[in-house]
């Protein structure tokens, strides 16, 4: 009778615990939906600054859902004005060009927005810390455990040391953009689309590919209450040996944006948030304090920052990574079709063929053997590409 008691009680268990295990869906009240989202900032590294400004996305959904036609200007605290333009190209993107003798550290700006409903938006002034150089970025060799029990990813995890010297900004973020070069397996020679067409000489212009990223990480540091202004090996990100990044030659662009104490706040809550969740708030900074105020309405509040920061770059390039063996799947696998071109319907078009002078023989499933577009990227090679 006991044991028959356990049995029961374990099946009641069995039953009642997946049912109490409920997905979190986070509670966005009705006030929270159609807030504008105000993100950007002036910088001395480029004469075009660049805000946007769009409305807040449901949760589930997260999406750019641009605001067009809106008055925004930029304003210092020598009371210069600069009216920004909104973007030809991109809706809700504003931007204008600001001289660099404007852009000095220890200048303030803000922006004030009047959207077309009449709403009005402006932010605090932001104070433009100066920023030092960025010190060493480099690399090591690193073995990191996976989400998987038992499986270790190979790759290389990147550092940086920060050396602030006597300079009093105390608050640093970083952007990371990687770019790196990759190749079709075959030039562009034989295709069929309902005919077989030949291409004399073979065409290599879809050989060669790079492709840019920005890394959505979040990095920030404060060294107010470090003895010295200076930092050793901040962890960036880490790139494994399974991406065909590391193949030729991989080049890391490091952004240095030196921010008052108000943007430093804004953006490690972001970092706190984005990693905690998961990167629920990478679409939209939800539930984050910042910097802009809704002037028609004060109920309503406005999300984003608005800021000033100077920016310090450094670019390096990696090849041959030591004692490291890539391992990259291969992708391109030609095959001699049984039924020959039955097999190909015009939603193939155009099939790719492999082939010598004498003709075509086996067909690539894949576009990306001779066309290294295909998996996104350009293949106009970058200024700042080495060789």
């Amino acid at each position: 009778m006991r044991q028959t008691n356990i049995i029961i009680v374990f099946w009641m268990l069995g039953v009642m615990i997946p049912s109490c295990i409920m997905p979190y869906e986070p509670h966005i009240d009705n006030k929270d939906i159609n807030k504008y989202v105000v993100s950007g900032q002036v910088t001395d590294n480029s004469e075009y600054q660049t805000v946007s400004i769009s409305m807040t996305s449901p949760v589930g959904d997260p999406q750019f859902i641009p605001v067009s036609g809106c008055y925004a200007r930029i304003t210092d605290d020598k009371k210069n004005q600069f009216v920004m333009q909104e973007s030809e190209d991109e809706a809700g993107i504003y931007n204008v060009q600001i001289d660099k003798g404007y852009l000095i550290p220890g200048i303030s700006f803000r922006i004030d927005i009047i959207t077309p409903d009449g709403t009005s938006i402006v932010s605090d002034f932001d104070r433009m810390p100066k920023c030092p150089e960025v010190d060493t970025v480099y690399y090591l060799r690193k073995d990191l455990f996976t989400d998987i029990p038992g499986e270790v990813a190979k790759g290389i995890q990147f550092y940086l040391d920060l050396d602030g010297g006597d300079i009093s900004t105390h608050y640093f973020r970083w952007e990371v953009i990687e770019t790196w070069e990759y190749h079709a397996t075959y030039p562009m020679e034989w295709y069929y689309d309902g005919s077989v067409h030949h291409i004399s000489p073979p065409d290599y212009s879809r050989l060669v590919c790079w492709s840019t990223k920005l890394i959505k990480n979040i990095y920030t540091l404060s060294t107010e209450n470090l003895t010295e202004n200076k930092y050793e090996m901040l962890p960036l990100h880490f790139v494994d040996n399974r991406t065909p990044r590391l193949q030729y030659c991989y080049s890391l662009l490091i952004n240095q944006f030196a921010l008052s104490d108000g943007a430093y706040s804004y953006w490690d809550q972001m970092r706190i948030n984005s990693a905690g969740q998961g990167g629920l708030y990478e679409k939209q900074p939800l539930a984050i304090t910042g910097n802009l105020h809704n002037t028609t309405d004060s109920d309503q509040e406005v999300l984003g920052y608005f800021s000033a920061s100077s920016v310090k770059s450094k670019r390096i390039f990696i090849m041959d990574v030591e004692n490291l063996e890539l391992d990259v799947p291969a992708y391109c696998t030609p095959f001699v079709p049984r039924y020959g071109f039955k097999e190909l319907t015009p939603s193939d078009y155009p099939t790719f063929l492999m082939g010598d002078k004498y003709g075509w023989w086996m067909v690539f499933l894949n576009r990306e053997c001779v066309d290294c577009l295909t998996v996104g990227g350009t293949n106009i090679k970058p200024d700042f590409w080495p060789f």
